[in-house]
């Protein structure tokens, strides 16, 4: 189990959405609270605020996703009831510590320096006290979701992520999941699976301004073009004395298993041994199918030949299902084993490969219990190929495709079961 800090604003939702929370616990403040917490080791991964991550040697950071923008981001604004040439003094909120030097940047480097006086006060104020004491020819930085519902007296506001990409052409990166370098691989590929599949479902999550928002003012890769937009701020900052020399580091791609490695694993999946997540993630993305598939088929015929080929009929349903494209799939596999009697595993939005590995590995982890794969028609020659990577319930089948069924699983060399539609 992992402890995750992040934030409670809207654009942070869907890189936790998907996050297992019966497996790790999530733990919301403010961005300068979560960065707050992982220097003191409270949390083990957090959603951070980059300029709290650029230049600390213990950190790492989750490749794949991150909050940024590229253009308005319409959450992190400087707002005044009169325009920048006018300002006595700018209050920058410590909310969050990347919009303070991004804004600091841009009124002391950037294309706002021209605009405002030489003699601007830029003050400093605790978290969440910006409007506090602005007004008048007093500015100040506005973050988060107050942000986007701003009082209308408030009637000049710069969005800070248009003024960055207009003055260098790169999106800005404003929070990444960061954690020491130690952080259980397991738990890096969680978040980052989480944090893609959660992005991945906004269409369908969200609606209205909520889903106007998240997929007009944000951008969630965090690819070649966001890491230069990172670097950029990183050395802009630092000739300021804002920040730290130093860039981020990202976590790198686990270790590939040497060959004997893999025998071994499966040598030990045939008699029953225990695996970890990280062993158990090593075979799904490593070891040959062909391989896979022959172990599974050995530990379903052989280790426990008592487990039989057969189908349900309409009305019955399975204890539990596994996409083979969710997130973390080894740690779910291992927290099923010894207590389900029926897996249904699925494909989701994953490749036919890619299912029957889930396919050949749940057998090998889940030994007695009946693993079940869709029996559609037009699904028949993989249900076939799936009978021999180890599953031996052919799902849910209704009165139309009983007699294909029974044809194919005879022709897969297994006697058909038919089951009544009790729910298991």
């Amino acid at each position: 189990m992992a402890r995750i800090g992040t934030v409670g604003y809207l654009n942070a939702r869907p890189l936790r959405d998907r996050i297992d929370v019966d497996r790790h616990t999530i733990v919301l403040a403010h961005p300068a609270e979560v960065a707050r917490m992982l220097e003191a080791g409270e949390v083990d991964v957090a959603l951070a605020p980059v300029a709290a991550v650029i230049g600390d040697p213990r950190l790492r950071v989750v490749p794949g996703v991150c909050i940024g923008a590229e253009g308005p981001v319409a959450s992190v604004v400087l707002v005044a009831q009169t325009p920048p040439e006018e300002w006595t003094a700018v209050r920058l909120d410590g909310v969050s510590r990347t919009s303070v030097v991004l804004a600091e940047l841009l009124l002391r480097k950037g294309p706002l320096a021209g605009r405002v006086r030489p003699d601007l006060a830029i003050v400093h104020v605790p978290a969440a006290d910006g409007l506090g004491g602005a007004g008048g020819t007093v500015a100040a930085l506005v973050i988060g979701d107050s942000a986007r519902t701003l009082d209308p007296r408030w009637t000049v506001r710069i969005d800070l992520a248009e003024q960055w990409t207009a003055w260098t052409g790169l999106p800005f990166v404003f929070a990444v999941w960061a954690g020491r370098a130690d952080l259980d691989p397991a738990v890096v590929r969680h978040v980052r699976d989480a944090g893609e599949a959660g992005v991945g479902a906004i269409p369908s999550v969200y609606a209205g301004e909520e889903l106007r928002y998240l997929t007009t003012h944000l951008r969630y890769a965090l690819d070649d073009r966001a890491l230069m937009g990172v670097r950029r701020f990183s050395a802009l900052a630092h000739e300021l004395g804002l920040l730290p020399d130093g860039m981020i580091e990202l976590y790198g791609p686990p270790a590939r298993l040497a060959r004997r490695d893999v025998d071994a694993l499966l040598l030990r999946a045939i008699e029953g041994g225990e695996f970890g997540a990280d062993e158990l993630e090593a075979l799904l993305r490593e070891a040959p199918l062909a391989e896979l598939a022959a172990a599974a088929d050995v530990v379903r015929s052989e280790v426990v030949p008592g487990v039989e080929v057969g189908y349900r009929v309409e009305g019955a349903r399975p204890g539990e299902s596994i996409q083979a494209s969710d997130p973390d799939v080894a740690s779910r596999l291992l927290g099923l084993r010894g207590r389900c009697a029926e897996v249904e595993l699925l494909s989701g939005s994953a490749s036919g490969t890619e299912h029957l590995r889930l396919v050949a590995v749940a057998r090998l982890v889940l030994r007695d219990a009946r693993l079940a794969v869709p029996a559609r028609a037009e699904g028949l020659g993989a249900m076939q190929v799936a009978l021999h990577a180890g599953a031996n319930h052919a799902g849910t089948v209704g009165p139309t495709w009983i007699a294909a069924i029974e044809r194919q699983i005879r022709d897969a060399g297994f006697v058909p079961r038919r089951d009544g539609p009790t729910t298991l």
